[in-house]
């Protein structure tokens, strides 16, 4: 229990009032936060501490979850042994765990919310290795003149290879293809 009293860490009670609803009189829809304003980062890494603290005790799992807020995102660190299995093959189930825990924390907040979970510093390994790789290919399209379709990548991931390709005088990238398969392709022309 948290010390407001809520239920959020614990399992089926998520964001949940007393008659198990996520609470008010209408239930909420995905695009109802689109409109309002962010919460504040404190409070949004606060919240989701707490959370993931909860998501991972009712695993069984062990682990230090820590947060901090810069600007205007929130960040929750997860560290330990043996957490691979919460990365996942290519970081695909600390997609989802990431999404659960936004979604979870936007609804107990009601407000959009800034924030990105990490586990064993997987993102930021990630971006880098991303990034090196993007300015690596932006080169060889260079070289070439001709462009180069790189694999399907998660929106995040997408952002990371515009900017990297962007630091590449004469590179440019863009984005086509539908979710899931979107792809980045970088232009040497």
């Amino acid at each position: 229990m948290l010390d407001d009293g809520s239920e959020m860490d614990r399992p089926g009670g998520v964001g949940t009032d007393e008659q198990g609803s996520a609470g008010g009189d209408a239930p909420e829809r995905a695009d109802d936060t689109a409109t309002q304003e962010p919460a504040p980062a404190e409070e949004v890494a606060a919240v989701a501490e707490r959370f993931v603290r909860g998501l991972l005790e009712a695993m069984g799992m062990e682990a230090e979850v820590g947060s901090r807020v810069e600007g205007p995102n929130a960040f929750v660190d997860v560290t330990g042994e043996n957490l691979g299995v919460l990365i996942g093959r290519r970081g695909q189930t600390l997609d989802a765990l990431q999404e659960v825990v936004r979604t979870a924390v936007q609804r107990r907040l009601r407000a959009r919310v800034r924030l990105l979970v990490d586990v064993e510093g997987y993102r930021a390994r990630r971006r880098e290795s991303l990034a090196e790789y993007a300015r690596a290919m932006a080169e060889r399209a260079l070289r070439r003149g001709t462009e180069i379709e790189l694999e399907p990548m998660n929106a995040y991931e997408r952002k990371i290879v515009h900017d990297a390709v962007a630091e590449v005088e004469g590179a440019s990238s863009f984005s086509e293809g539908e979710e899931p398969n979107r792809k980045v392709v970088i232009r040497g022309i």
